[in-house]
C-alpha cells in the first residue's frame, strides 16, 4: 500500500507543478497518476474483502456440515 501512497504523492506534484508552470500535460499526468493509485488501492481493498467473505463462507459450510453429520 505504501507504493500506492508514493504514486499518489509524486502525482499530485506533477499537478501542482504543471499548475505552477502552466504545463497542462504534467498537469493531467498527474490527475492520471493520482487516479491509478487510487483505483489500485481500491482494487486491493477490494481483494482482502473478498478473501474474508472466503473464510467467513469456508466457516459457514463447515458448520452445515457438522449440523447434517449430527
Amino acid at each position: 500500500m505504501s507504493d500506492d501512497i508514493t504514486e499518489k504523492v509524486k502525482g499530485l506534484a506533477k499537478e501542482v507543478a504543471g499548475s505552477a508552470t502552466g504545463s497542462e500535460e504534467l498537469r493531467r499526468e498527474g490527475e492520471e497518476q493520482q487516479k491509478k493509485a487510487q483505483k489500485t488501492e481500491e482494487a486491493e481493498r477490494l481483494e482482502r474483502e473478498a478473501a474474508d467473505k472466503r473464510v467467513e463462507a469456508a466457516r459457514h459450510e463447515g458448520a452445515q456440515q457438522a449440523h447434517q453429520g449430527s
